[in-house]
């Protein structure tokens, strides 16, 4: 289902287009070059938040700006997890659902351990790691500076 919006869409205006086409069954899929397309995102986060699969690309076009496309799913099969300290991997693998078949899980600082170990059962078990990411976040507090390093994945179960 493809959608037009006008450059002055909110992200009100969004979500409610997005809620009529998954609310139907239908996919929701939406291309735009724009240079400012927060509205979308903010949006798109909200149904990311909501499990739904949201997919987000950017393309190059040969006039030198850049094509935002958005997919997003109507079944509620994603699971989105930040890893705490006092969660362990049984505790961690015991969410997933039959129905899950994609899951973004994250973990900073001595919680990596956990991350790592519950992305080697998945890919064991037949997910599919899709991406990986390790990032840093910096945070100053007067003369301390404590940096957190975060990894994170995608993985997927078809």
């Amino acid at each position: 289902m493809y959608i037009i919006f006008n450059m002055e869409s909110t992200k009100a205006d969004f979500v409610a287009q997005i809620s009529a086409a998954i609310d139907s069954g239908k996919v929701f899929v939406h291309t735009t070059k724009t240079d400012s397309p927060s509205q979308l995102l903010f949006a798109c986060d909200v149904f990311r938040r909501r499990n739904h699969d949201v997919l987000i690309n950017i393309d190059a076009n040969q006039n030198g700006k850049s094509s935002l496309h958005v997919v997003i799913h109507p079944e509620k099969n994603c699971l989105d997890m930040t890893i705490k300290r006092n969660e362990t991997v049984s505790d961690i693998t015991s969410r997933i659902q039959k129905k899950t078949k994609m899951i973004r899980i994250r973990g900073c600082g001595r919680v990596i351990d956990t991350v790592y170990s519950v992305i080697g059962i998945l890919i064991h078990a037949g997910w599919y790691l899709e991406k990986t990411t390790l990032n840093s976040s910096t945070q100053k507090n007067g003369l301390l500076v404590h940096i957190n390093t975060t990894l994170q994945a995608v993985l997927r179960h078809g």
